[in-house]
């Protein structure tokens, strides 16, 4: 065996490129890229049903080394500076970007990646959601907390409510004590993501629940169905799972290899077919109970389990994109007062 071929075996398999560090091949169509090979055997072994593309070659490598990163170049906007940013309140600030004429609802502005954290393990975890709203508090989303699986017991712990294995938890109320050390970790992070304008916004700080109230005036705003699903829905419970030779033995294999044009892409032909079972009957069947249960009711009740929280900024940043990577970046501290219209904030400027 000669040292390159030693070499590929050592190499750690790569299966996602940054988008952009490799010259597009010109003239290639979708319907040019290699695709899996499924097989007829019964018992396939597992390369057979991984792509050939999956792993580089020495010649996708050395394009990478010999090429300069093509990713995006920052060179929408001027110039950010101090005197552009609001001087007192970082709510403000977002609000002037978020209103930006640039970001199109189309776009969906709103859209942000909320992280938590599990202790006392401090285990991390991201999710994406929506913002709902913005007041002189903080930033308000709305979810299903009731699942110990989820951000519910990462941030309200495992003890709220009277919440079995049946039956879901209930949400704090907002001025709840937690007297049980360490069952719950209310600090979180909201992301902002912006490339069409070439902007971020980072929003770090303590997450509290939203009174019941408050969680129904948004409530009443969704439509049946999301109002439906939200009853329906225990977030985060396991509904089906599978080891992997269940699914080597198990997993469709001839009816993929038949495929057709979809508007998203190349899909199989009987893609609403399902090989087995795997857990979506058991949520369908808990909407048909929902919808039985509410049927003839005109306002459907908010579950206790559901509801919005408010992360309560520490600490507020803007990035804006410039070129070579020489961002712009702002930081409001708070340094005192009261959270909302009373609290103080320094500004600093961070390196890129």
């Amino acid at each position: 065996m000669d040292h390159e071929s030693q070499s590929d075996i050592r190499r750690p398999k790569k299966l996602i490129f940054a988008p952009g560090d490799i010259p597009p091949t010109p003239g290639l169509k979708a319907s040019t890229i290699p695709q899996p090979q499924f097989q007829d055997q019964d018992e396939p072994t597992t390369p057979d049903l991984r792509s050939a593309t999956s792993t580089p070659t020495s010649t996708t490598e050395t394009q990478i080394l010999s090429n300069p990163s093509r990713a995006h170049q920052f060179t929408t906007n001027p110039p950010l500076t101090i005197s552009q940013i609001h001087n007192t309140n970082p709510l403000h600030q977002f609000h002037t970007w978020f209103r930006d004429p640039r970001l199109v609802a189309s776009s969906a502005p709103e859209t942000c990646t909320l992280a938590t954290a599990s202790m006392p393990s401090g285990r991390v975890s991201a999710r994406v959601v929506y913002l709902k709203e913005l007041d002189e508090r903080g930033w308000v989303v709305y979810s299903n907390w009731g699942s110990r699986e989820g951000k519910g017991g990462q941030v309200f712990g495992t003890g709220n409510g009277e919440g079995n294995d049946d039956t879901l938890a209930a949400m704090p109320e907002p001025d709840s004590i937690q007297q049980e050390i360490g069952v719950g970790n209310k600090w979180g992070a909201l992301t902002f993501c912006w490339l069409n304008v070439e902007r971020q916004v980072r929003v770090e700080g303590l997450l509290e629940p939203l009174s019941r109230e408050e969680s129904e005036l948004y409530w009443r705003t969704r439509e049946r169905g999301s109002q439906i699903g939200g009853w329906a829905s225990w977030q985060s419970r396991v509904l089906w799972d599978a080891d992997p030779e269940m699914l080597t033995e198990r997993q469709r294999r001839k009816s993929v290899a038949v495929l057709q044009e979809g508007v998203a892409g190349i899909v199989p032909v009987d893609i609403e077919e399902t090989d087995i079972e795997d857990g979506r009957a058991l949520l369908e069947a808990r909407v048909k109970e929902m919808e039985a249960r509410f049927e003839g009711v005109k306002d459907i009740p908010l579950p206790p389990f559901w509801g919005g929280v408010r992360l309560v900024p520490e600490s507020v940043e803007f990035w804006q994109g410039r070129r070579s990577r020489l961002h712009d970046r702002f930081r409001y501290v708070r340094v005192g007062g009261e959270h909302g219209e009373g609290a103080r904030w320094r500004v600093q400027r961070l390196s890129p």
